[in-house]
């Protein structure tokens, strides 16, 4: 089991440097000019990257499978996905209508989805490093 989660979160790793360039082209956008398709690739990537998280042989059940204990901590992060794609799809949604009032309002939003996304895959990783012993993951 402990080379199968090696090589699961392996290969996510290459699906979280995606995740977080999209992040950073985000963290650099100070207007909503192009906002739209930023936000609609980043949704693209988390759903992809969160469903093979959670597949009934993915990432989590093997996390679970080596921390039966810490089964609310995986839960937490399941929920994370869920509130994080919520609020991705409103700002997708408003960010369709632009609107010059509101813009700063909404780069403020996309901030605050930024962060709580880095929260969470930062969480992640150290949740699976203390999970595999691997100080180097």
């Amino acid at each position: 089991m402990s080379s199968q989660l090696e090589v699961i979160y392996k290969d996510l790793e290459n699906e979280h440097r995606r995740v977080m360039k999209s992040i950073e082209r985000l963290r650099s956008h100070d207007t909503m000019t192009g906002l739209l398709p930023l936000l609609d690739k980043l949704r693209t990537l988390l759903i992809v990257h969160f469903a093979r998280e959670q597949l009934p042989d993915g990432f989590y059940a093997a996390l679970g499978d080596r921390a039966e204990s810490r089964g609310d901590e995986i839960q937490m992060l399941m929920s994370d996905h869920a509130a994080i794609l919520s609020t991705l799809n409103a700002l997708i949604e408003d960010a369709k209508t632009p609107d010059p009032e509101i813009e700063a309002d909404m780069l403020s939003r996309v901030k605050r989805l930024i962060d709580d996304l880095d929260d969470h895959e930062h969480r992640e990783h150290r949740f699976a490093v203390d999970v595999l012993g691997n100080r180097g993951g």
